[in-house]
């Protein structure tokens, strides 16, 4: 039997130009409905509440992220150097939280040195236990602007002491990029690594690298006293006479070294938030 072109294409081109009218409008009712049963949004992620509202708006706690827990704020574990069997502030931790490939044929795990960084409470309850002692850095991108604003309204929310402690950098130079490092916890008796004593400032070493190449910084001041101490380091904005960062979205690795331990943190920085 013999099918004609009409019979063989269901409807008529008049249906079909209606069906077609209708998917923009089916498509913009189910995405948005797709989008929030698998937890996605199309703007801003929520926690980003820094594009999201005015600083004025923000909370102690949003505030307090920023200069704590945000792209330019990372608590990050100090690296102890010494090589020794038994470090004095080395902790044992068995095989547990032991990397599989340190773990040697018989049983025991060779990282004498772990230290475990205490647990964040806004972490997953199944989180690593906090292990004492343990030793942190908060290392900060002091050169964006969403830092400074968070230091700012936790000033004007009446918590000028809390913004104190959490070592705000004493200058920011437009020519400087500006890196704060503060001991979060000093883990033993008598580890005070930024502290200024008599005999002079401690022996520190700093870099900041980025895919144009690594810069050492230019000038290195201290503020705070005894386990309190924070280091700024003033790192230059270009590099043989182009700039550190891109135009685009950038990444930043901050390297300091001391006596005994060593502390890395990578910075992943949008210019748009830049100083």
């Amino acid at each position: 039997m013999r099918v004609s072109g009409n019979t063989a294409i269901s409807g008529s081109p008049r249906a079909h130009a209606r069906r077609a009218a209708l998917l923009p409008a089916v498509f913009r009712t189910i995405l948005p409905m797709v989008t929030l049963f698998l937890g996605l949004s199309p703007f801003a992620p929520a926690d980003d509440f820094w594009k999201q509202k005015p600083p004025a708006q923000w909370s102690h706690a949003e505030a307090l992220k920023l200069v704590r827990h945000s792209p330019w704020a990372k608590v990050e574990i100090v690296v102890f150097l010494r090589r020794e069997n038994q470090a004095s502030y080395s902790i044992p931790t068995g095989t547990k939280h032991c990397d599989p490939d340190a773990i040697d044929p018989n049983g025991n795990c060779l990282q004498k040195g772990r230290i475990e960084a205490p647990l964040d409470s806004s972490r997953q309850l199944d989180g690593a236990p906090r292990l004492s002692p343990s030793t942190a850095f908060l290392v900060r991108w002091e050169s964006a602007v969403p830092v400074n604003q968070a230091f700012a309204r936790l000033e004007e929310l009446g918590e000028r002491a809390l913004a104190a402690f959490q070592a705000q950098a004493p200058r920011l130079p437009a020519d400087r990029y500006v890196i704060t490092a503060k001991l979060e916890q000093p883990g033993f008796v008598g580890f005070e690594p930024f502290a200024v004593t008599p005999a002079g400032s401690p022996d520190l070493r700093a870099t900041l690298k980025t895919r144009r190449g690594t810069v050492a910084p230019l000038e290195i001041e201290f503020t705070g006293t005894g386990t309190s101490s924070s280091v700024h380091f003033f790192f230059p904005r270009t590099l043989d006479g182009a700039a550190l960062l891109g135009p685009g979205l950038d990444a930043a690795e901050f390297t300091l070294r001391g006596v005994g331990f060593a502390v890395h943190t990578k910075f992943t920085l949008d210019p748009e938030f830049l100083y």
